[in-house]
């Protein structure tokens, strides 16, 4: 889980950094191309408004000044033509007071519209610190983005007696801002398209994962196979001299620490045998013998259960949570059907888990065995007092080889269960961190004759 998680996140940082690396580069695009077309359109107004200038002669400049119309004609003659040509706003001529001197454009205005905004470099040109075109940056006038550029216009001594300045439409906003409203609809669909990427590819690595697990527990179960075939072979064998030895032992002496030989055998065996049918995949002999689904009495099965589970905790007083002598609270005897030997086996088990939750926080032995008749059903429940088991334990609990204890194989619960789905029952688990734990096991009833 944890090498899937590390996945996940390493997913989701790429996906991340992919989406920033390319919307940043879409802006930075974005920015470079404005730039550029405003640098470009700057030298174009700077070489138009220089070129113009020079091709004034200072005389026609200064009668101009003086309000000669000879002189304003062949002006305008003149810079008419260059505005078509290069496609401008404007082409004016100011004096020191910013006063129209001529314009391309029919003004009723005598003074420059501009002025405030542009006066810092008009007046750098009047004043000489500044002897070539200066061009002014982008401002909006209305719905117009317009751009001007200023060139000084000398008389016959080399003084400046008049500005010219030359005025675009920056007509390439209106593309600019068309290209960043794709941009925001771009960034949107990246985003959304990173979004959509990493759920299907969390749906992809849980699949995934998945998969890894049926492969993992595919080559356990190989494993496991081989392994159990030795160890089967090596174990059954003397198990079975150890219990013949201890049968013969009981017909001499009748002891009954025999009888507890006998039974601790028998739980070996079974537990080698869980290992075989493990391997194998399913509930078979090694596990249910020569067992037939038969009726059991519950409530005589779990008073024997709870005379004899005191023998496998001497050293410790165990409580039983229900006091009734066989845990039953009906008022006669309690039927299923089911294999009697593997269901003892079971609900021994599920007591030994529960004392050993006990134990493991240190608490007196406090454990629960019941019976009772619902509806077509029968249920067996066991519990504890224990700390109980989270949410993680709760999902995981009937995995095999999952366990909580130091010393467990971790396949009690998941062998229990498919013994108690081979007797056509469920078995389920309701525990609470430090509220103990509750095992309930459904069985069919008794068949009506």
């Amino acid at each position: 889980m944890f090498a899937a998680s590390k996945k996940l996140l390493a997913v989701a940082v790429f996906t991340v950094l992919l989406i920033l690396t390319v919307n940043l580069a879409w802006w930075l695009f974005y920015d470079r191309t404005e730039q550029m077309l405003d640098t470009q359109l700057s030298r174009r107004l700077a070489a138009v408004a220089g070129t113009s200038a020079l091709a004034l002669e200072p005389a026609t400049i200064e009668n101009l000044t003086l309000g000669d119309l000879e002189a304003w004609i062949k002006v305008d003659e003149f810079l008419s033509e260059a505005r078509e040509v290069d496609s401008l706003s404007e082409i004016l001529i100011l004096n020191d007071s910013y006063a129209y001197l001529y314009s391309t454009s029919s003004r009723t205005d005598s003074m420059y519209l501009l002025a405030e905004l542009n006066s810092v470099y008009i007046d750098s040109l009047f004043y000489g610190t500044i002897d070539r075109p200066v061009v002014a940056p982008s401002y909006r006038t209305g719905s117009i983005i317009l751009k001007s550029a200023f060139m000084p216009l000398y008389d016959d001594f080399g003084s400046v007696i008049a500005v010219l300045g030359v005025e675009a439409n920056v007509d390439y906003f209106d593309t600019l801002a068309d290209l960043k409203t794709n941009l925001y609809l771009s960034s949107g669909i990246s985003l959304l398209g990173g979004i959509i990427f990493g759920l299907l590819f969390m749906l992809v690595q849980r699949n995934l994962n998945r998969t890894q697990e049926r492969l993992f527990m595919n080559e356990t179960h190989a494993y496991l196979g081989r392994m159990v075939a030795v160890v089967a072979h090596e174990i059954k064998n003397p198990l079975m001299i150890i219990r013949a030895s201890a049968e013969r032992l009981a017909k001499k002496h009748a002891a009954p620490e025999t009888g507890f030989v006998i039974e601790e055998v028998d739980r070996l065996n079974q537990i080698v045998s869980g290992y075989l049918d493990f391997a194998r995949g399913g509930i078979d002999s090694s596990v249910l013998g020569d067992e037939q689904l038969t009726e059991i009495n519950l409530s005589e099965l779990c008073g024997s259960i709870r005379r004899h589970f005191q023998d496998k905790y001497p050293d410790n007083e165990i409580e039983w949570l229900d006091q009734s002598p066989a845990g039953s609270g009906c008022s006669g005897p309690v039927i299923c059907s089911g294999y009697p030997r593997a269901l003892r086996q079971v609900i021994l088990n599920l007591l030994i888990n529960a004392a050993d939750a006990c134990l493991s926080v240190s608490r007196p032995i406090k454990v629960g065995l019941s019976v009772e008749e619902k509806n077509n059903s029968v249920c067996l429940t066991v519990s504890d007092r224990g700390p109980g088991m989270n949410g993680k334990e709760l999902r995981k609990a009937f995995d095999p080889f999952y366990t909580t204890k130091q010393s467990g194989s971790g396949l009690g619960l998941y062998l229990s269960r498919k013994i108690v789905a081979a007797m056509k029952g469920k078995m389920d688990i309701e525990s609470k961190p430090g509220h103990g734990t509750r095992v309930i096991i459904q069985l069919p009833k008794k068949p009506s004759n």
